[in-house]
């Protein structure tokens, strides 16, 4: 199959489709490299939020091994803190660290818009394009210290080699999408899902096609040396990890299918709805699931020539997905979790514009273009400057280095404690501290950090101050000493100063969704 795929309809082109085939490169590059200064600005703009310097934390070590092994304390595979690791070198600012997601992120572009461009032609390419440049889904992935980026990119890039190399009988492409598969498995465990996907669809083309052995060989050993990577993962992470108990992973429990309150096919429908709400937006949800239905018929019924068993491709790992959810797998309803599925939404939607007259399809592509920053403006991604504004979290640590004497104690709960770490270290890193064993994050900017034992996940406002003092007691901090709380509290929630009760507070100053609290120890 040439790069090119030839007119769904025949005759000669229009003056403006014949210009945006010639041009489509350019276009296409124009919409990466816009896509990529936005990107770059959500990341310089946001501080980091809990999950974000939880990683953080797991990869600053002073060696590779200390990295793999900070890896362990995640629900994840080792390979993005790995990539975290080395990128680390290069400095420690926001941006340095959301830069391999960005990256990652934006070479996800670029290979969609090839990989579709393979199928369906150069505009509906450019249309698939456009939904990966504002989706608020790819943008979260995009701008965040999570392994979404990469799992993005090894997801594109496995669906454009699987089709080269099964559209020109090749070796090295099938060696090339077994080592994208093996990359995407040990970035993220949703890889299961696309390795499952492709499986059917290289099944299909070789029942279809009757394509050369060879190839299908080398499609089977990449799979084998998936697997066995797989159950290493599972030898070695999964069954070893207290991060996989059920307690620990309770906040997902929405996300699955709840048995006993809602019906198999009422999940689906919810599933379905989350999903398109958290990949496109609430109003277009039902719209979008509509246009991918009609994009999935066209494939299947053969509007575009060579290219009926995508369909197939395309609905396979929304039905994996359902599936695993309803095993308690995987979630999917509608969350980060479920990135896997942009490229295929891509590919959907492109579908979609065979069934428009040939010559409305490029001014509807105009109209797009035109409206997408619009539409993408009202639709932020996770990370964006009015949930994380970076300003309120640089005015609580400059209040922090003024007002609390160092050596104070600071009291943290567990979402807030890696961010005020790192925000309060972050300059005295260097080469010869390693993560939580290092005197410069225990003791971050001069600080005394204290985390409550037991662990509390957020400081609850009815026994916060009951909660430190305990603490302080056990610190052997004497009575009448001041005590600080330093809390982040996600989005959404307001801050706990504003939420504590003033029994025994002697000053408390917010930032946004930070509080800063001084009290006495009893």
């Amino acid at each position: 199959m040439p790069d090119t795929a030839a007119p769904v309809v025949g005759g000669k082109l229009g003056k403006l489709e014949e210009l945006f085939v010639k041009n489509s490169i350019w276009l296409a590059t124009g919409i990466i490299a816009t896509a990529f200064v936005g990107r770059v600005a959500y990341s310089a703009s946001c501080y980091l939020n809990p999950d974000e310097a939880l990683h953080f934390d797991a990869a600053w070590s002073n060696s590779w091994l200390g990295a793999y092994e900070g890896s362990r304390a995640l629900a994840h595979p080792p390979l993005f803190i790995l990539v975290l690791h080395g990128f680390l070198l290069l400095g420690h600012s926001e941006v340095i660290l959301r830069l391999p997601s960005v990256l990652g992120g934006t070479a996800a572009l670029g290979l969609v818009f090839a990989w579709v461009r393979r199928s369906l032609g150069e505009i509906p390419a450019l249309a698939g394009l456009l939904f990966m440049a504002v989706s608020p889904a790819a943008v979260s992935a995009s701008t965040e210290v999570r392994q979404y980026g990469l799992l993005l990119c090894f997801t594109c890039g496995s669906l454009y080699a699987t089709e080269r190399a099964l559209s020109e009988r090749s070796l090295l492409w099938a060696i090339v999408q077994g080592l994208l598969l093996l990359a995407a498995i040990l970035t993220h465990y949703t890889a299961l899902i696309l390795i499952c996907s492709v499986d059917i669809y290289v099944l299909s083309r070789w029942l279809s096609d009757r394509f050369p052995r060879p190839v299908l060989l080398t499609f089977c050993a990449g799979q084998v040396v998936v697997a066995m990577a797989f159950g290493w993962l599972y030898l070695d992470h999964i069954r070893q990890s207290s991060v996989f108990d059920r307690a620990s992973l309770s906040y997902l429990g929405p996300f699955f299918y709840l048995r006993g309150s809602e019906t198999l096919l009422g999940f689906a429908w919810r599933g379905l709805i989350g999903t398109f709400t958290y990949m496109v937006s609430h109003r277009l949800a039902i719209p979008s699931i509509l246009a991918i239905l009609a994009g999935v018929g066209a494939l299947l019924i053969g509007r575009i020539k060579g290219a009926r068993l995508m369909g197939v491709l395309i609905v396979s790992p929304f039905v994996i997905g359902l599936i695993s959810a309803i095993d308690q797998v995987f979630p999917f309803t509608g969350s980060r979790h479920q990135t896997y599925l942009l490229p295929f939404l891509a590919m959907g939607f492109s579908a979609t514009l065979t069934w428009i007259p040939r010559r409305l399809v490029p001014p509807l592509f105009l109209v797009g273009l035109a409206i997408a920053p619009i539409w993408a403006a009202r639709n932020p991604p996770d990370n964006n400057p009015q949930r994380f504004p970076l300003r309120k979290m640089t005015e609580a640590i400059d209040y922090i280095n003024r007002t609390i004497p160092r050596d104070a104690p600071i009291f943290v709960d567990g979402q807030s404690g890696h961010i005020i770490a790192y925000y309060l270290a972050r300059d005295s890193f260097g080469p010869g501290t390693s993560g939580a064993n290092s005197s410069s994050y225990e003791r971050p900017g001069g600080h005394r950090i204290i985390a409550p034992q037991p662990f509390v996940p957020s400081f609850d406002p009815d026994n916060a101050i009951a909660k430190v003092n305990e603490s302080a007691a056990q610190a052997g901090i004497p009575s009448g000493a001041p005590l600080w709380l330093v809390t982040v509290a996600w989005p959404g929630s307001e801050p706990l100063a504003v939420r504590l009760r003033a029994d025994g507070l002697r000053a408390a100053e917010t930032f946004g969704t930070i509080s800063v609290i001084e009290t006495i120890r009893d």
